[in-house]
């Protein structure tokens, strides 16, 4: 390797420095968001806002109805895990979208229930490709942030509790966080119970949210936002403050 390949780029520091600043901004945003429906749940029963959305009660009520009454449940449940399936090979939809969708036509159990089924298969498939064929091109996706890869690269004892906000955020994509974990020969049980964990309470407030798409007013729609939002912003300015002091000069 030559010299001048050798030495970072000059403008890097400022770099990573704004880069910084800006997930600190969508954390911050994030909480804010959460701050507002928190607000909302307390003017819920205004005359105002009734009176507004007794406007759309009834279609939505005729949209609930005509959704709820489509034939072939269990094709619908069988072609969301072929989704999750594809997914872990080409990420197209994202599994918010799957749980919101599940959760709005299935039941709730059979939703909850396919959607965890389908976590498990796109997460496992995607680390074992990891494993038996490296990181690949999923690393330039971490590898956009310096800060991260010196954090997952160096420091062992960061990778179990990084994993978990990893899984909490929506920052960084699922397939290239699992296929990085199987490049790096993690422990299978351990990543996938974490990533299980991780994963389980924007799962369960997705298809809750779907459940209740139809009631967008309701505390059950807007609670499970409110859950996303804040773990969200939490994990993603957890992330954030632990890689840039891990790697602070």
């Amino acid at each position: 390797m030559n010299k001048q390949s050798a030495r970072p780029a000059r403008g890097a520091p400022a770099k990573e420095r704004r880069r910084h600043s800006l997930v600190n901004l969508i954390g911050v945003l994030l909480l804010i968001a959460a701050g507002v429906l928190v607000a909302l749940l307390f003017f819920m029963n205004s005359p105002q806002l009734q009176a507004w959305y007794g406007e759309y009660t009834h279609r939505l009520e005729a949209l609930e109805d005509y959704v709820l009454g489509l034939p072939g449940r269990e094709l619908i449940a069988l072609a969301v895990l072929l989704l999750y399936i594809v997914k872990s090979l080409v990420p197209f939809v994202p599994i918010s979208v799957m749980c919101f969708i599940t959760g709005a036509v299935l039941p709730m159990t059979m939703s909850f229930a396919m959607n965890f089924t389908g976590l498990v298969i796109l997460v496992s498939s995607r680390y074992w490709i990891g494993r038996l064929r490296g990181g690949g091109r999923t690393r330039k996706v971490l590898g956009r942030s310096p800060s991260i890869r010196v954090f997952l690269e160096n420091d062992n004892r960061s990778k179990p509790w990084l994993l978990f906000l990893f899984r909490l955020t929506p920052y960084f994509p699922v397939n290239s966080v699992s296929q990085i974990y199987g490049s790096m020969r993690f422990d299978f049980a351990d990543y996938a119970l974490i990533s299980l964990l991780g994963f389980l309470p924007k799962l369960i407030s997705y298809t809750i949210l779907g459940h209740n798409t139809f009631q967008p007013l309701s505390i059950p729609f807007i609670v499970p936002l409110i859950i996303i939002f804040a773990l969200s912003g939490i994990s993603v300015l957890g992330i954030n403050a632990a890689t840039g002091k891990k790697t602070k000069p």
